[in-house]
Formats: C-alpha cells, structure tokens, sequence
C-alpha cells in the first residue's frame, strides 16, 4: 500500500480538533514526538507510547480494520 504521507498527515492534523498543529507533524516526521505528545491527554498519551515503543503492537494497530478503513477513506478509497 503507497500512502500519500502529506494527505494522511492533512487528515490528522485536520481531525485533530486544532490540538495538533503543522509544526507538532513536521517535528514528528523528524521524529520528534513531544508535539503530538503534549497534545493528548494522559490515557492517550500512554497508549500512543506503548504502541510506539512495540513494533508487534504497531503492526497489530495498523493491520486492525478500522486503520485501514481509515487509511483507504484518507486515500480516497484505493
């Protein structure tokens, strides 16, 4: 599967509700997590770590229907 990164990183930033912002999805492209981090609240904040910090829950996350349901709705159904 080809993503479009900018489209995704669009749909996140505009799903976001103005909690995330451009500069938080350029530093997490660089990896630097402390943006989109400091954005979440406390239970998401833990979540998102585990599921960063293990590569197995990774890809249990993203091969979940609902991630590609959401990835084939941000790619315009392809």
């Amino acid at each position: 599967m080809n993503i479009d990164k900018q489209k995704l990183l669009s749909a996140i930033l505009n799903s976001s509700g103005a909690k995330i912002n451009q500069n938080s999805l350029d530093r997490a492209q660089k990896g630097d997590m402390s943006g989109i981090m400091s954005s979440l609240n406390e239970q998401d904040r833990k979540k998102l770590s585990a599921a960063l910090s293990d590569k197995n829950k990774a890809k249990e996350i993203l091969s979940s229907s609902e991630a590609k349901a959401i990835l084939k709705n941000f790619l315009g159904g392809k």
